[in-house]
């Protein structure tokens, strides 16, 4: 004789309950590593162009620092809070120029900062011999 399974109503919307959650918590964290990411980009291209500023004028620190500052803060588009650039002359011959801060957030303080560098040697000018 053939026994009936028992009924499987309601499975579906108990499956539903446990996996929304999950699955929003994953699309949450994808979101938040892209924007980390984003954040990261912009903070190497301020690295760069600070760096790039530092090694046309002679190694001017000041300049390259300010440059690198409102680099993050245009291309950004507010992509990236809190920045901090470091701009050091390396043994007379190189710059490298550090721009650190904070990518932008879903929920406040859940992420690290971000820290991205760039150096080069210092242009000069060598006359013809």
């Amino acid at each position: 004789m053939l026994t009936r399974l028992r009924s499987q109503r309601g499975a579906s919307a108990i499956e539903m309950a446990i996996y929304t959650p999950i699955m929003f918590f994953v699309i949450f964290l994808t979101i938040q590593f892209a924007l980390h990411y984003h954040g990261g980009q912009v903070a190497h291209a301020a690295a760069r162009e600070g760096a790039r500023i530092a090694r046309q004028s002679g190694g001017d620190l000041a300049a390259a620092q300010t440059r690198a500052a409102e680099y993050a803060a245009a291309v950004g588009g507010g992509q990236l809070t809190d920045v901090e650039v470091d701009a050091v002359n390396v043994d007379g011959t190189y710059v490298r120029v550090e721009v650190c801060g904070r990518a932008k957030e879903i929920i406040k303080d859940i992420t690290p900062r971000v820290c991205r560098h760039a150096e080069g040697p210092i242009e000069e000018f060598r006359p013809d011999l």
